[in-house]
């Protein structure tokens, strides 16, 4: 059975959506209340409006969810949300379940608005930061806010990618009647996040005949490479080899910062063969979150060539599709 109490946090918030909070000597003054368990629960926050405008000027890129959800740059706030909650539960023995629908009936008490409601767009996925302050979001927004907290709390949780559909599913060892999902030996009920009373197990009917993509909370920066060019000047060319000079560009998107970051450069006879005529590995500065960078290099290459240049991006803690430059060319 599940324990009634009142849990008040050390933060100030507001249910209201964004376009009727103004920030006050540079911060969000935020204050929340929900109902869990027939008891009115509430919490405050402020968050900068530094990083609010940040995470809205970031790119929104609607492919790739994790990085909403593990982005290292509102850590402290997820945080310090996330410690009163436990506090909270370990004061008055919540348990598992427990904890996470208090979390989920906070996220739950967020105003649902659609993305072309509030942002003239068709998707717009808001980082955990905009969804606190905007005090409203579709179904992706509140389902990336509740995977942070939970996430941070301890729990492990899986993204559940439905057609036109977010949910969460989360690992429980308990014997729980309900849809669940097998992924690395364990169990991931499913909880729908959209609107209340729904229980773990429980799918709405549209998507009971649908196979989902589950996605991890996996911790590891998508890196893109991309516009890569090469020349050389002709003035210093001689009869047995010449100066390249390589340009690319190179965007972390998150989350987290490279680790080992480095471009392996190659000239081949042509993209998909084994054979290299010349290889050179460049170290680079780590790009930080949300970093972007274009990178030069000089590569000496002999005369003659031709064939294609190969960019291959690679880190300690990430994988990158190599870019491709066909047509590399010097009689």
């Amino acid at each position: 059975m599940r324990t009634k109490f009142i849990l008040i946090l050390l933060f100030i918030a507001t249910t209201l959506c964004a376009q009727s909070v103004r920030p006050e000597e540079g911060y969000y003054k935020l204050n929340y209340a929900w109902e869990y368990e027939d008891v009115q629960w509430s919490f405050s926050v402020g968050i900068a409006e530094e990083a609010y405008n940040h995470y809205r000027g970031r790119k929104h890129f609607n492919d790739e969810l994790v990085h909403y959800v593990l982005s290292e740059y509102d850590r402290p706030y997820i945080r310090d949300i996330v410690k009163s909650f436990r506090a909270g539960g370990e004061k008055w023995g919540f348990s598992d379940i427990d904890n996470v629908f208090n979390v989920v009936s906070f996220v739950q008490s967020l105003q649902y608005v659609t993305d072309r409601a509030t942002k003239g767009a068709d998707e717009y996925v808001r980082y955990p930061i905009e969804t606190l302050v905007d005090g409203c979001g579709d179904c992706e927004d509140v389902v990336i806010l509740a995977a942070a907290l939970l996430h941070e709390m301890g729990y492990d949780v899986l993204l559940v990618l439905l057609p036109n559909h977010l949910a969460l599913a989360v690992q429980s060892d308990e014997d729980i009647s309900g849809t669940y999902y097998e992924y690395n030996v364990a169990k991931y009920y499913y909880l729908e996040m959209t609107n209340k009373g729904w229980d773990l197990g429980q799918v709405p009917t549209p998507y009971q005949n649908q196979t989902p993509k589950l996605i991890p909370l996996v911790n590891r920066p998508v890196v893109r490479i991309g516009r890569g060019s090469y020349r050389y000047d002709a003035y210093f060319v001689n009869a047995t080899h010449v100066d390249f000079h390589l340009q690319c560009d190179v965007e972390n998107r998150g989350p987290g910062a490279t680790e080992g970051l480095r471009v392996r450069v190659l000239v081949k006879p042509f993209a998909e063969s084994s054979e290299v005529y010349v290889e050179q590995v460049y170290q680079l500065q780590e790009l930080p979150e949300a970093g972007e960078a274009t990178i030069e290099m000089t590569l000496p290459v002999s005369r003659p060539l031709r064939g294609v240049l190969e960019f291959r991006l690679e880190g300690d803690n990430f994988t990158a599709e190599p870019l491709v430059l066909e047509g590399v060319k010097l009689e």
